[in-house]
């Protein structure tokens, strides 16, 4: 049993007060539309067909359901927003209800078609279907400026059509390994505060959380459980190496803690493509009554998890070389091959400098004994 779920079942049995947040789903902008995703709901009028009757396919922009290869009405056309077709799933709900027919009383099935679309972006829809007489932004080719821009033209991509699977989409390494860990995507961790709130952010790689995305939605990828004195920020793949495990230096109060994704950048330079917007996500805690005021220290302790390699790029590049030279003997030189072979041997991880007063997160057995011993003390 985790600390966390130690602490819920305290809570679940009304002691010592425990209170804990749990945060896992992220409003949509503005706060009146739904989160990351939209779910459709339609009933099926025609009880005799099988699932292979039914065609489900959709772009990033544009939504086709085809039922015995006809389409469906009221489920075609281009979307107002954008979705991440490979995250879309459908199912049948089929349940048996009677019916009057002429006077007699029979069973048959009522058979709904709910379709889930991941959206692009965490945005509200005004409505389902875009209207405009122009071309969808989604489709459109934008001017090619310089030779990277016209490589980088997906028109073609973005707009073909893909089967939608039946089911919850497969997300999951082979083998059953993780997707992602905390230092493939975060650059940094830092604080903020004022008397009467502190905020928590994660700062992550724009590319790396745009990888991440096409996988996995935000509501799936990331977690934070908060209680008034700690907070825990990680992958929901692997709660076990949270990002950052933290004592607050005061108390909070768990229930007005809110969290949401923002741009920052100050830790921009520290990307792979500095020139990317910087993401982070922030985590705002709401002091509680006997702790307001500007507290000296953000946390009593701090354990985090490694982050990026800022060096990844002179590994790369010595791999690359060398990969490329046993395709090809003759693309270096004796000379030049010894010198990437050294500069290999050489190479040693350097990774970016952890938040001022944060410890390495133990690992495995390690980082239990660590916890186990801050819930003892507590």
């Amino acid at each position: 049993m985790t600390w966390l779920q130690k602490w819920e079942d305290l809570e679940d049995r009304g002691l010592h007060g425990v209170r804990v947040q749990s945060l896992r789903r992220f409003e949509a902008t503005p706060a009146s539309g739904k989160e990351g995703s939209m779910t459709l709901t339609c009933p099926l009028v025609q009880g005799n067909f099988k699932e292979e009757d039914l065609v489900v396919k959709a772009s990033t922009c544009q939504l086709q359901v085809l039922l015995k290869d006809k389409p469906l009405a009221g489920l075609n056309g281009m979307l107002c927003g954008t979705v991440l077709p490979n995250l879309c799933s459908w199912r049948l709900e089929r349940l048996a209800a009677r019916r009057m027919v002429r006077g007699v009383d029979e069973a048959f099935q009522r058979i709904t078609f709910h379709l889930e679309l991941a959206k692009g972006a965490h945005k509200s829809w005004p409505q389902l279907w875009y209207s405009k007489e122009m071309k969808h932004p989604a489709a459109r080719s934008g001017y090619a400026w310089t030779p990277a821009m016209e490589a980088a033209q997906t028109t073609a991509q973005r707009t073909e059509l893909i089967d939608v699977p039946q089911g919850l989409p497969k997300r999951s390494m082979p083998g059953g390994g993780q997707l992602f860990a905390p230092d493939d995507l975060c650059v940094a961790v830092d604080t903020q505060q004022d008397r009467k709130s502190m905020t928590v952010r994660v700062h992550f790689d724009a590319e790396a959380l745009d990888v991440a995305q096409r996988i996995l939605p935000l509501e799936e990828l990331l977690a934070a459980d908060v209680l008034e004195d700690r907070i825990s920020i990680y992958l929901q793949s692997d709660p076990q190496n949270p990002i950052i495990w933290a004592m607050l230096n005061g108390r909070c109060n768990p229930k007005e803690s809110t969290w949401g994704m923002t741009t920052c950048d100050r830790f921009r330079d520290r990307q792979q493509n500095p020139g990317a917007p910087g993401h982070a996500l922030a985590i705002v805690l709401m002091k509680h009554k006997e702790s307001i005021g500007d507290w000296e220290r953000p946390f009593a302790l701090c354990l985090q998890h490694p982050l990026m390699l800022k060096n990844y790029d002179e590994l790369a590049d010595v791999s690359e070389a060398l990969r490329a030279d046993q395709d090809d003997a003759q693309r270096l030189s004796p000379e030049e091959r010894k010198d990437f072979q050294r500069r290999l041997a050489d190479w040693t991880e350097e990774r970016f400098e952890l938040m001022p007063g944060a410890k390495l997160l133990p690992r495995g057995p390690e980082l239990g004994w660590a916890l186990r011993g801050e819930e003892e003390e507590t």
